[in-house]
């Protein structure tokens, strides 16, 4: 029993760990970059994928709007955000940062940046507040 217990103790999960700022003010109707970071004791790999989402200030759920995964981008259709997100992060470098342009008032609340690094797995996503002030 005991040479069990030890034998469990040595399985090692790696898990991608992911850093954003806590939160962000940003001026109405400007860009804003939603800085995300990455660490994973894996290579980057093609299977790697990044996916954000927005709980908006107020609501019980959250809406999947981003996904990046072999090199592309994939921005939501219907969405708040529609038209107006661009990628600027480099895998490679560990970044998994988006741009999101003309940010306005209904865009207040917490964005959540969720980084997976097969085999590695995120314990816990970044999550950013961010609060759209007046000029």
């Amino acid at each position: 029993l005991l040479s069990s217990l030890y034998l469990s103790h040595t399985v090692k999960v790696s898990a991608v760990e992911v850093n954003t700022p806590e939160e962000i003010f940003v001026e109405n109707g400007t860009d804003a970059k939603l800085p995300c970071t990455f660490t994973s004791v894996e290579v980057i790999s093609s299977a790697a994928s990044v996916s954000w989402s927005f709980q908006p200030e107020g609501a019980a759920t959250r809406i999947s709007f981003f996904y990046y995964f072999n090199g592309k981008p994939y921005p939501g259709k219907d969405i708040p955000f529609k038209d107006r997100i661009t990628w600027a992060g480099d895998l490679n470098k560990k970044d998994a940062s988006i741009s999101i342009s003309n940010m306005q008032f209904r865009d207040n609340g917490t964005y959540i940046c969720d980084v997976k690094n097969p085999p590695d797995i995120v314990v816990k996503p970044g999550e950013i507040r961010v609060r759209v002030v007046e000029k």
